[in-house]
């Protein structure tokens, strides 16, 4: 145990944002974000090495790892077993004590601050002892985490982080702590659900389903009208189960405003059968009220827990931030299988988010006992050229002025994550890739950390010289204004809308996830990755490029909603596929043709989605001008109902086509328009004409992903400064600007006004008064400006 106690006893840990940076304040002093977590300790000489190097270039907050116990990793060495918290550590035979990993920090950086990481399973032992408060799909398999809607779970987690707590708090290292960061088996998902199951069917989690039934339904008649179950009794309430959701999906009968569709002509004599991608709520009530249920567990488990940590650390006299590893609404359909493993049908793979309850989180993101999310990085994109994003909200955190810490578990050319995708395969690439990840927080309000999560992946001299170029800059940071740019695209994602799908995740995977990694991440343009709710809040700011990917349900609330936050002053609105394809109760157009002002049509086809840019004669638009002839995109997905442009509607509502659908045989309709409101886009004006509160251009299209040179023009169009005109990532604010290129040349970014540039790695001026940074840069390189 160490006697190190140089802070200042019970020093509180608080945010604070001087400059509109986000930052951890520490008894007083501003905390870097320079961090490092390694919580590989099976070899504590390697790791106490890898310490050491971090510590010598400068790093002063470290994460200490609760030790596992057995060859379980996500068993805690201080609940062994049922009912047993231990309040002093015990020697782990795996890894290291938090006390002995302390001592290593302190000895090679006296000035450590420490933020505690722990897993939230119940141990193995437990876990043998109660089987039916564990994990378990249809078959009887069960999964490593117990079920979220286990009281006795949930009772003996909160005991083992009130114990974790006073034995952390309580050493003389104690008031070196920053704060608490759990991280769930699943990070938020459910083993389960991440193997491709949907429904928790243990006992616990079938008994708690059928108790949060009671309460919903005031009488069995409410419960078999709401389900259309005529037998159903408070008795017979179940867990769905997979097997009877799929022969469901595949047999039951499709509905527009609660009638049956009628059959559709068919030149293979072959008509369509079961439900289409997109159902009315009716068609999977059942289904539908155990997310519900699943939500409000997964609401109750995490909520519990944060609450704990802060009044027990409050009961002994300490503030400390509280952080999570969850809530992962960027991947959206997130496909994790087929991404992480290459295995599994992605065609019919659960929304795992939606499952494991983790959806509709406006609520959960303002909880006062939360303090912020910390997250991997996207594991779909991490390659050099493309642009590194953060699992979880982490704009919409920054919104509410929390913290969100972005794990930088980058694989090099050491270690064994030499082969894993995306890693950085010699000395060119890891600067340019670790200044690139580094660049997402900086431009955001966002932290991140170096974590070695496998193997000794920042282990090499060569990677911790530019580990030791990055920490002076980070520590210089916590004085840098964060400004934010309104010359972005924001993303705007609605969390609620997997509700109004047939629990399949392919269309949010393509409208979401690679929507974002191959279109918006190389327009030119920096973006936001924001939830619908964010709309609300007084704060929001006034980007003038919205791209709404997966907006299905369109109501009054939602309406009034765009017209006063994004539907004026000259912005542009792109909808997506099925925007407005529900009212929330019924598949219907109305809320689509509302919205637009252009009368649609939903067609009960289940097509694939390509659209053909197009200019119609005589009716040049200047969004075309600088695209390709003939340009085409889209995907080979097919879902339906598909909603398109009523026959001749497109010209008659004052729209302008820009492109043309390719669908299926039976739909030949304008696939891509654009309507103005009132005087239409800031960038249509040849004038100085200022845009008002009724003035805006919304864009509509049949298909996604759109690609990064249409999403440019559209930017254009909205008076949005284009950043960089090639397809190189930039990460900006008003305060912050970095470019970075996997492809050699002169390179140029445009600022939105004329500026005093500084490099912000070295901290020397580049200019005053500049209006563009001009760069002629290797073929994989990163470069990082201050913006004064």
């Amino acid at each position: 145990m160490s006697s190190a106690a140089e802070p200042s006893a019970k020093a509180a840990a608080v945010l604070a944002a001087p400059h509109g940076r986000t930052i951890v304040v520490h008894g007083g002093e501003p905390l870097s974000p320079a961090t490092s977590c390694d919580y590989i300790m099976r070899d504590p000489d390697a790791w106490g090495e890898r310490i050491r190097e971090f510590a010598a270039n400068g790093v002063k907050v470290f994460m200490l790892n609760v030790p596992h116990r057995n060859t379980d990793f996500f068993d805690s060495s201080l609940w062994p077993d049922d009912g047993v918290f231990l309040t002093e550590e015990p020697e782990p035979p795996y890894g290291l004590t938090l006390a002995a990993q302390v001592a290593t920090i302190v000895a090679a950086q006296p000035k450590a601050r420490f933020i505690i990481r722990t897993w939230l399973s119940p141990p193995k032992s437990w876990a043998q002892k109660y089987p039916g408060d564990i994990q378990t799909d249809e078959d009887g398999t069960q999964y490593r985490q117990a079920s979220l809607a286990s009281p006795r779970y949930i009772e003996g987690l909160n005991t083992y982080l009130q114990t974790l707590v006073t034995l952390c708090e309580s050493q003389s290292w104690g008031d070196r702590i920053v704060g608490y960061a759990p991280a769930p088996f699943g990070e938020g998902a459910l083993p389960l659900t991440i193997a491709g199951k949907m429904f928790d069917c243990s006992a616990a989690n079938e008994k708690a389903f059928g108790e949060w039934v009671r309460k919903r339904y005031p009488t069995p008649e409410h419960l078999r009208t709401a389900w259309g179950d005529p037998a159903i009794t408070f008795d017979t309430v179940k867990v769905p189960r997979d097997r009877e959701w799929h022969s469901k999906r595949l047999t039951a009968v499709a509905t527009f405003g609660g009638k049956p569709i009628p059959s559709q002509p068919s030149n293979g004599g072959v008509g369509a059968r079961g439900l289409f991608h997109f159902i009315e709520p009716a068609n999977a009530a059942f289904e539908q009220d155990y997310c519900r249920f699943q939500r409000d567990a997964f609401m109750h488990w995490i909520g519990s827990a944060a609450a704990v940590l802060k009044a027990q650390a409050a009961s002994l006299g300490r503030s400390r931030i509280v952080l999570f590893d969850v809530c992962k609404q960027p991947l959206m359909g997130w496909q994790i299988l087929s991404a992480f493993d290459g295995v599994g049908d992605a065609g019919t793979f659960p929304n795992i988010l939606q499952l494991s309850g983790s959806f509709d989180m406006e609520a959960f993101l303002d909880n006062k006992n939360l303090d912020g999310l910390w997250t991997p990085a996207d594991y779909h994109a991490r390659t050099v050229g493309f642009a590194l994003d953060a699992e979880g909200p982490a704009d919409s955190i920054a919104l509410r002025g929390k913290l969100f810490l972005v794990e930088n578990d980058a694989r090099t050319f050491v270690g064994a994550g030499v082969n894993d995708q995306g890693a950085f395969r010699d000395v060119d690439e890891v600067e340019a890739g670790l200044l690139r990840n580094e660049s997402l927080a900086l431009s955001r309000n966002l932290g991140s950390y170096w974590c070695n999560v496998g193997s000794s992946y920042f282990h090499d001299p060569k990677i911790q010289s530019v580990i030791a170029k990055m920490v002076p800059m980070l520590d210089r940071s916590v004085a840098w204004p964060h400004k934010e740019t309104t010359d972005a695209i924001a993303i705007v994602v609605d969390d609620t809308s997997p509700m109004f799908e047939n629990f399949t995740s392919g269309l949010q995977s393509l409208a979401v996830i690679w929507q974002r990694i191959l279109g918006v991440a190389h327009c030119g343009v920096p973006y936001r990755i924001v939830m619908l709710g964010d709309l609300k809040r007084d704060n929001f700011p006034d980007y003038k490029v919205y791209l709404f990917p997966n907006l299905f349900c369109v109501n009054d609330e939602v309406l009034d909603l765009l017209h006063r936050k994004v539907l004026r002053r000259g912005h542009v609105a792109i909808f997506g596929p099925a925007t407005g394809i529900t009212d929330g109760v019924h598949l219907t157009a109305e809320p689509a043709s509302k919205l637009l002002g252009v009368k649609m049509e939903l067609i009960p086809r289940t097509t694939q989605r390509h659209v053909i840019l197009q200019e119609p004669r005589g009716q040049s638009h200047p969004m075309l001008k600088a695209l390709p002839a003939s340009l085409t995109f889209g995907d080979s997905l097919a879902y339906g109902p598909t909603l398109v442009p009523a026959d001749g509607a497109v010209l008659t509502s004052g729209a302008q086509s820009l492109g043309q659908a390719n669908t299926c045989f039976f739909i030949n309709r304008p696939g891509l328009f654009i309507k103005d409101i009132g005087k239409g886009a800031t960038g249509a004006s040849t004038t100085a004409e200022p845009r008002g509160e009724n003035d805006a251009a919304m864009i509509w299209s049949v298909a996604i992903p759109f690609p990064s040179n249409f999403l440019r023009e559209a930017a254009r169009h909205a008076g949005c400064n284009i950043w960089s005109e090639e397809d190189d990532i930039v990460y900006a604010s008003d305060s912050f600007v970095s470019l970075h290129t996997v492809r050699a040349g002169h390179k140029v970014i445009h600022l939105p006004r004329p500026r005093t540039v500084r490099n912000a790695l070295t901290d020397t001026l580049i200019g005053n008064n500049l209006r563009d940074i001009h760069l002629d840069m290797q073929s994989v390189e990163t470069r990082l400006f201050l913006l004064e």
